[in-house]
């Protein structure tokens, strides 16, 4: 019935707000700064300038909300999600400034940014995930595609 399938795709899609942050973007540094700012225990190499070219603009502050699910979630639902909670795709400089200012959100829940995916070196499409535990921080590459697990939280930008 198509009432059954409404109520499902709504079920699919329940996710809340868990955090409001202000982030600034201070628009002066390369991603390879912003990484070493970060300071992180570990970090990806694939993470440079050339895979990441940051444009140098006026210093801006951005409003990031955190968002999870309580199901395992493709980035196209995530994304569909932000739309209808009035939030748009963050950008790879929202990951890394974000990064530097709350280190310890990350060792709560790997925090996953959906920009624009980079070509990872096999061709898939590859975005930024913060991640680590209580005494390790990491800078890592997820993948765009397929589904990610549920224990993942998801950064929009509010307009």
């Amino acid at each position: 019935k198509i009432a059954d399938l409404v109520v499902g795709a709504c079920a699919k899609a329940a996710s809340h707000i868990i955090g409001t942050f202000t982030i600034t973007c201070e628009g002066s540094h390369t991603a390879s700064e912003l990484k070493e700012l970060g300071k992180y225990d570990w970090l990806n190499d694939l993470v440079d300038n050339e895979r990441f070219p940051l444009t140098m603009h006026e210093s801006v502050k951005r409003t990031i909300e955190l968002v999870e699910f309580d199901h395992d979630p493709s980035s196209e639902e995530v994304l569909a999600e932000f739309a209808r909670l009035g939030l748009v795709r963050p950008t790879y400089e929202d990951a890394l400034y974000f990064g530097i200012e709350y280190p310890n959100k990350q060792r709560q829940n790997p925090v996953v940014f959906l920009h624009e995916p980079v070509t990872g070196p096999l061709g898939y499409p590859r975005v930024l995930v913060l991640d680590g535990y209580a005494t390790f921080r990491h800078l890592s590459l997820g993948d765009f595609e397929g589904v990610w697990d549920r224990g993942y939280v998801f950064a929009g930008v509010r307009k």
